[in-house]
């Protein structure tokens, strides 16, 4: 007989509420949960297929093993065996620090799979856990930690005007939720007279939303957001009574605003002086406004700044914790305590010394210098990686290198449900549970991932780190029998039981009410929003938002330039992927087949190419042949690529090198590059 299981999808970090209906062990069916209370019964494309990716048949079923190059069928006892006997050789021999640790987006919202795998590495005693994080999201805290001492995030559905910007919500979501849920909740705040201002140097489908299309040359936002505070100063426009009671260093600001008149602003981003007008008054005009941006201002070597500038012009317009503009998250942390005898990690994680804001932000490793650091160094930190649902390759910049690295460890380990790209170069795979097979506990909203079947010979992830835990001489540290028992010890800090969660499947949602932080102080030295930044510059930074060119620019780099004269921009979201992942499921597969370089028409013609010819894209680093597709929805001059195709990677032609100073990211999305024709 069919039954109903409630629990949320672990596909990506949405959590989007889902049931699934069941029977003889085999999932029959998914569609959303409708009393969820976030996703309240939206599911996107991958959600739907979630089915398809359950029963792939390329999907890994057991532990298996490399002999001379061949990969064989294990069993989890020998497979532990074997990575508990390495470990502890590689440790005797050259410390805890010579295991790195390298995890994917699934663990942000896998709390105890996260708990027990940072439980295992502080008994091991290494502090190099790195993840995706080096590239996602970290220069976002960095920026609110610096501005306003804490996050704040777009109240959307509260704004009369929304600056959509380097984000694409259709596409990858938002905080309202899936892509599905974010283009419903959009679409209907449009027809209610919200307006949009979208600023992207594509235009993606989010733009058929906007009043406004701004599409600024790759990675020179930050130039245009000062541009458009140069006009609300000059005009008078910025809220004076908001800027003098809750904000510090206007002074510094207006005169660092002296340095960017809009033709200079104009000749820098290529927007018009008009345009930049245009968009300053209607954001300044219209209250309340949000901002929304997303990774498109993420992937640059000045992010951290840019990022910085659209907080300010937030603040300067007395956007910042009222209704309707950018308010703080009440995020749930779980801290349940270190048990006595447990060994704090040795030494600092790798990166500390060339970006310590972003290691000390999260606790963590910078992933790009780890993999320079074991390239480069005379004698590698680190001999061996696990790497837990990640794929470093192709997500991290400059491939080649992450591939040289990779062949140079004495040891890896892969938890996957997939023979990934990274996988290829282990020496053990293990199979993961899918989330239709696992039980797992998410925040924001609090919620219960319940398992709908058993996974046969494939594991939960904390059920791993358990295991290996105990094959290492460490089962005292993790008692737990049942995940019920592992919830509830996280919990308690929280105030939360197990059985109460149960009783919520549609989850409980943490909301904070806007107006705390402007009448109690907000988490700065001063107090105050902070325009010109005492820690930043007590960390030696910039403390005002200084545009600077990125590394690699045609204003930058000219003589570069003059070999590689386009602008090169990458990674775009798509529904129907998440990042490298479902390139292998067949519904999915079919609604983008292949990828493909986006380019002008104008710039085309230029280089003679044609609509769906094939083409060579080459940068300093690297090259690969792909189809172009002619476009005028892209700025000439700038072209495309997608990320996550392994058979076309981007990251082929991607930098690491050159990085923000204070983040560590890369220029994902504003590097240089020259296109021909294949022949």
């Amino acid at each position: 007989m069919a039954q109903t299981v409630k629990t949320y999808c672990g596909i990506c970090e949405k959590s989007c509420g889902m049931q699934v209906t069941v029977a003889d062990n085999r999932v029959l069916s998914v569609e959303g949960l409708k009393e969820h209370v976030k996703s309240q019964g939206d599911l996107c494309v991958k959600g739907r297929a979630a089915r398809d990716i359950l029963y792939a048949p390329d999907r890994l079923k057991s532990p298996l093993k490399k002999l001379n190059g061949t990969w064989t069928e294990t069993g989890w006892d020998d497979a532990l065996s074997l990575i508990a006997d390495n470990l502890q050789k590689l440790k005797a021999r050259h410390g805890a620090g010579s295991l790195a640790v390298y995890h994917g987006q699934t663990y942000l919202k896998n709390n105890i799979a996260m708990f027990s795998m940072k439980r295992f590495l502080s008994l091991f005693g290494t502090p190099n856990l790195c993840s995706a994080a080096s590239e996602c999201f970290i220069p976002q805290l960095l920026n609110g930690i610096a501005t306003f001492g804490g996050l704040a995030m777009p109240d959307i559905e509260r704004s009369r005007c929304t600056i959509i910007w380097g984000a694409n919500p259709f596409a990858s979501g938002s905080l309202l939720g899936c892509n599905t849920r974010s283009m419903r909740i959009l679409h209907t705040l449009k027809q209610q007279g919200v307006q949009f201002i979208v600023i992207d140097p594509r235009t993606p489908e989010v733009a058929r939303l906007a009043d406004i299309h701004l599409q600024p040359r790759p990675g020179t936002d930050g130039a245009l957001a000062l541009g458009m505070m140069r006009v609300m100063v000059d005009e008078n426009l910025y809220d004076k009574a908001y800027v003098e009671q809750h904000t510090s260093g206007f002074d510094q600001l207006a005169h660092l605003l002296t340095q960017y008149d809009l033709k200079t602003v104009e000749q820098i981003t290529g927007v018009l002086k008009s345009d930049i007008e245009r968009a300053a008054r209607l954001f300044a005009a219209t209250k309340p406004a949000s901002i929304m941006n997303g990774n498109g201002l993420e992937h640059h070597t000045n992010t951290v700044q840019t990022l910085r500038a659209l907080s300010i012009l937030l603040a300067i317009t007395g956007n910042i914790d009222v209704p309707g503009g950018n308010t703080f998250l009440t995020p749930l942390f779980f801290n349940p305590g270190q048990p006595e005898g447990m060994p704090a990690p040795e030494g600092s994680p790798i990166g500390t010394e060339e970006h310590p804001l972003f290691v000390s932000m999260i606790n963590q490793a910078q992933a790009l210098v780890v993999m320079e650091k074991i390239l480069e160094a005379s004698d590698s930190p680190v001999k061996a990686l696990i790497v837990a649902g990640g794929a470093p390759l192709p997500q991290l910049a400059n491939s080649a290198q992450v591939k040289a690295a990779l062949q140079k460890l004495d040891f890896i380990v892969v938890i996957d449900q997939f023979m990934t790209a990274t996988a290829q170069y282990a020496d053990i795979v293990l199979p993961a549970a899918f989330f239709l097979e696992r039980d797992e506990l998410s925040t924001m909203p609090l919620n219960l991932q319940n398992k709908a079947v058993e996974g046969g010979q494939c594991w939960p992830d904390w059920k791993i780190w358990w295991e290996l835990g105990k094959r290492m001489g460490y089962a005292q540290f993790f008692p737990w029998k049942t995940f019920a028992e592992a919830a509830d010890y996280l919990l308690q800090s929280a105030g939360y039981t197990y059985e109460e969660l149960k009783k919520h499947p549609e989850g409980i949602l943490q909301k904070e009410t806007p107006g705390k932080f402007l009448e109690q102080g907000f988490y700065t030295f001063s107090g105050k929003i902070e325009l010109y930044s005492q820690s930043l510059e007590s960390n030696g930074y910039d403390p005002l938002p200084v545009y600077r060119e990125p590394g690699e620019s045609i204003a930058a780099t000219p003589a570069l330039a003059a070999e590689y004269p386009l602008t090169l921009t990458t990674g775009a979201r798509v529904p129907m992927f998440l990042h490298s992942q479902h390139r292998t499921i067949e519904s999915l597969r079919k609604l983008w087949p292949e990828p493909y370089l986006e380019i002008h028409p104008e710039t085309a013609r230029s280089c003679g190419i044609g609509d769906g010819e094939l083409v060579v894209v080459e940068s300093p680093r690297g090259s690969l042949s792909i189809k172009a597709k002619l476009t005028s929805g892209i700025l000439p001059h700038v072209v495309h690529l997608p990320h996550g195709w392994v058979d076309a990677d981007c990251n082929l032609l991607t930098d690491h090198k050159q990085r923000d100073p204070i983040s560590g990211f890369p220029g994902l999305k504003s590097s240089l590059c020259r296109i021909k024709k294949a022949y």
